[in-house]
């Protein structure tokens, strides 16, 4: 390899060492998140549906408020009617994702949220969990008639980017998250591995780092009109697409709106007085983990999933829950950092695999031999991570500083006489 070559592959891998190691400007987040989002993507399309058969949402929409014409926030009367039809069903479980820190009933003679409580109640004589929404801050608690019928579950956090705790300290103590608090209620009713047995224990297990589902549920095309989706490809045509889509993203088409992954039913659907729908209903919701939550235009409670787009946040409580469901306590998560700074293991490792690199390079005359080889053990690497559960490396980040450390190598030898 010439020198001059030479002299900028160990330049280029000792700031490939810095860019690692510091993340300036952050560049090497901007790919970490980037890289995560497309495994997610490609992991999607195989992850197993076993747990989504567990996990209902009921989501309240424009449309319920339009045909009762009503309004935001739904009054306590349509609710408690809302939550006596849902009681009906038999759910194993039910967290509503829903805030009620105000009473809205003054001045409406005809509404108050004792009838809601009523209706919490009765879950409670039926011995069926009842969790409600909590920002876990003293400055918004739940009313105390509808704390007193059910349970808080923490539905906001800070500190934790784009992972799901399983718990979390606020200002009024430690607090399970709103999808821990159901796997706990599921496992009270099945086996399940070794639980953390308060909020503080778990608080110090590490966040999940979210694995989204793809794939209509089967049952979807029984209480919705899906003639407007369209059918999805094979596993591999979809990951090919994937792919393309995020390489090509500035001049392809925009990704097609998925529906959500897991069985959607809407209230309105929910308050069918139909015999035959009603039995639907009950042999889809019985003994379900249900998630009710708002699909409001006005109430800007999203979330984004990295397969699905901008979607209500009571998605990412459902699909928390369904990696709890899969997965036990061996959830994917990201490496413990070191030395109480923000450096993890896997950065650890970045840095090991790029001096790597440049051993092999500084080892190897055949040019070829090295982008393949050290490709190739970069996916396997992730492959290994992948089966331990661990998100897998800044594999794009990865790939880019390959590409800078293996310019096009010559071989110092002369040319060979190809005619001999």
């Amino acid at each position: 390899m010439p020198a001059f070559l030479r002299k900028f592959s160990l330049l280029a891998g000792l700031g490939g060492l810095i860019v690692i190691l510091l993340d300036p400007f952050g560049l090497t987040s901007a790919t970490d998140a980037a890289s995560a989002r497309l495994l997610n993507q490609l992991l999607a399309n195989g992850y197993d549906e076993g747990a989504r058969q567990r996990i209902a949402v009921v989501l309240i929409d424009d449309d319920y408020l339009r045909q009762r014409d009503s309004h935001w926030p739904l009054p306590y009367a349509e609710q408690s009617k809302l939550f006596r039809q849902l009681l009906a069903y038999r759910p194993a479980a039910v967290m509503v994702d829903l805030m009620y820190s105000y009473d809205h009933s003054q001045g409406r003679g005809n509404d108050s949220s004792q009838l809601l409580s009523n209706v919490f109640e009765r879950y409670q004589d039926a011995a069926i969990p009842l969790y409600l929404a909590s920002m876990g801050t003293a400055d918004i608690p739940t009313l105390s008639e509808l704390a007193a019928a059910s349970q808080p579950a923490l539905v906001s956090w800070s500190g934790y980017q784009d992972q799901y705790p399983l718990a979390a300290e606020t200002n009024i103590g430690w607090m399970d998250s709103a999808a821990f608090a159901l796997y706990r209620a599921h496992c009270r009713r099945h086996a399940c591995g070794p639980l953390p047995e308060t909020p503080i224990l778990a608080g110090a297990e590490p966040p999940m780092a979210l694995q989204w589902g793809r794939g209509l549920p089967r049952e979807q095309r029984h209480v919705s009109d899906m003639s407007e989706h369209t059918a999805e490809h094979g596993a591999w045509r979809q990951a090919l697409e994937q792919v393309l889509q995020a390489i090509f993203w500035r001049i392809s088409r925009p990704a097609e709106t998925l529906h959500p992954y897991h069985l959607t039913i809407t209230a309105s659907t929910l308050a069918t007085t139909v015999p035959e729908e009603k039995d639907l209903l009950r042999e889809l919701l019985a003994d379900r983990l249900v998630l009710v939550g708002a699909d409001i235009a006005s109430a800007k409670d999203r979330t984004l999933s990295p397969v699905h787009g901008q979607l209500p946040g009571v998605y990412a409580h459902a699909m928390a829950l369904d990696n709890l469901l899969q997965y036990g306590m061996d959830y994917f998560s990201t490496p413990p950092t070191v030395f109480d700074t923000e450096i993890d293991v896997l950065d650890l490792f970045e840095m090991a695999f790029v001096l790597f690199v440049l051993w092999f390079q500084s080892r190897s005359r055949r040019g070829i031999a090295i982008p393949l080889c050290t490709v190739a053990l970069l996916f396997a690497l992730s492959w290994l991570l992948y089966t331990l559960r661990i998100t897998p490396v800044n594999i794009l980040g990865l790939l880019l500083l390959i590409g800078l450390l293996l310019p096009g190598q010559q071989a110092d030898e002369p040319p060979r006489n190809i005619w001999r």
